[in-house]
């Protein structure tokens, strides 16, 4: 059984519960700073001038930010308001949108991002918004990966990224318009515990970086990797060999340089859900349980705090801390809210200690695309965030959202 999973904060989050009302986010600094320095030395030992991106569409709470941002972090952000609370932490780093207008492009790089286009027709959108000096492009590699159809974000299905044949034509076209450093950037899928994964889409990477120079004289000074380094979400899951994975690219990479005698490009990656994922619980309370044509443990979190259940039937490790000590058994049940859709089902058929109202559930891998993809579906509010600190303190860094606030802008008087 992989400890990774089942391990939590047990004391912390109980004594959480007793002093705040449930229920609520708990992030765990000891774990997230864990998470960035094993991530951040595993490729400066490979990679000395290595630049980690953390993709703030996984948490965007802004202490969280601040944390990763102290452990050399710079920021991939993809929306207007992923950079927004970038700069106001005072960092920067790249901006990768898609299907994004030249307004919101101007936006993140007056804001000192690095623009990585996805498309080719972005590359007119310069002529508005001014020529940087430096630009990317995503490019589609023609594969991808993930752990389910919606992780896989390349090939021929995928909506993101230039199609790697149309590659020479976008670097060319900026070259031309006078851009001076080029960088590029590919993201292929999400969540992948596979090794070799990561090395082949770089090999492949090469093979589009070769033929860019061959074609057009273009030399690619930096490239992404992406993230899409995957955690182990069920207790029989695996963890990701970080090391296997960056010492493959290593091989991959001297090969490649050697074979296409193109200079070694800076390398950067952006994890989100590796940095995240697993330093957060979702905590909530027992509030109904029903014994129906199964038995059904009700809580007061619903799929609008933590989504991924119900979008794609993803797992969570699920366990139980009683309100009292008394002996229980073990039961098959489903974890459930309180919104008005079947899919709302933290678990299902889940063998659990017997609960009963008053127990907290805790939701395992609640830190990363958890709060971040929550909705107010059926006008349910989001819940607080918490963070355990390093001194075993335990502070707010976010409200719980009012019923006022969902109505905010709208004429209710």
């Amino acid at each position: 059984m992989n400890e990774s999973v089942t391990t939590f904060p047990k004391e912390a989050i109980a004594r959480a519960a007793a002093d705040f009302p449930t229920p609520f986010f708990l992030y765990n600094e000891a774990r997230l700073r864990e998470n960035c320095q094993t991530f951040r030395d595993t490729f400066q030992t490979y990679f000395s001038d290595f630049r980690p991106l953390y993709a703030v569409k996984a948490n965007s709470n802004p202490d969280v930010l601040r944390i990763v941002q102290s452990e050399g972090f710079g920021f991939d952000a993809s929306s207007r308001a992923e950079a927004w609370i970038v700069e106001k932490i005072g960092a920067t780093g790249m901006y990768t949108g898609n299907y994004t207008p030249a307004d919101e492009l101007a936006f993140a790089a007056q804001r000192g991002f690095i623009l990585n286009l996805d498309d080719a027709s972005m590359v007119d959108f310069l002529d508005e918004i001014g020529v940087p000096e430096t630009l990317s492009f995503r490019v589609n590699p023609g594969m991808g990966s993930g752990d389910r159809e919606s992780n896989v974000l390349a090939g021929p299905d995928a909506k993101f990224g230039v199609p790697f044949e149309a590659a020479s034509f976008v670097y060319a076209a900026a070259r031309d318009k006078g851009v001076k450093r080029f960088g590029i950037h590919m993201m292929t899928g999400s969540n992948n515990l596979d090794v070799k994964f990561f090395s082949q889409s770089v090999e492949k990477l090469f093979e589009i970086i070769f033929v860019i120079k061959k074609e057009t004289g273009v030399e690619i000074d930096f490239m992404n990797i992406g993230g899409g380094f995957g955690v182990p979400y069920h207790p029989d899951e695996p963890r990701l060999d970080l090391d296997a994975v960056v010492s493959g690219i290593r091989t991959v990479i001297d090969d490649a340089c050697k074979k296409f005698d193109l200079k070694e490009p800076v390398l950067y990656a952006e994890p989100g859900r590796f940095i995240a994922a697993d330093m957060g619980f979702l905590v909530g309370k027992v509030c109904v349980i029903k014994n129906g044509y199964k038995k059904f443990i009700g809580i007061d979190a619903a799929a609008n705090d933590m989504p991924r259940p119900s979008i794609y039937g993803a797992y969570h490790h699920v366990s139980v801390i009683q309100c009292d000590d008394k002996p229980r058994v073990e039961e098959i049940v489903s974890v459930v809210g309180g919104i008005c859709e079947n899919n709302d089902q933290f678990a299902k058929d889940r063998l659990l200690t017997e609960c009963r109202v008053g127990d907290l559930i805790v939701v395992h891998n609640s830190g990363g695309h958890a709060y971040a993809m929550g909705h107010n579906y059926n006008g349910r509010t989001r819940h607080a965030e918490y963070l355990l600190k390093i001194d075993g303190m335990i502070e707010k860094i976010r409200d719980a959202e009012k019923i006022e606030d969902l109505f905010c802008g709208t004429r209710i008087d």
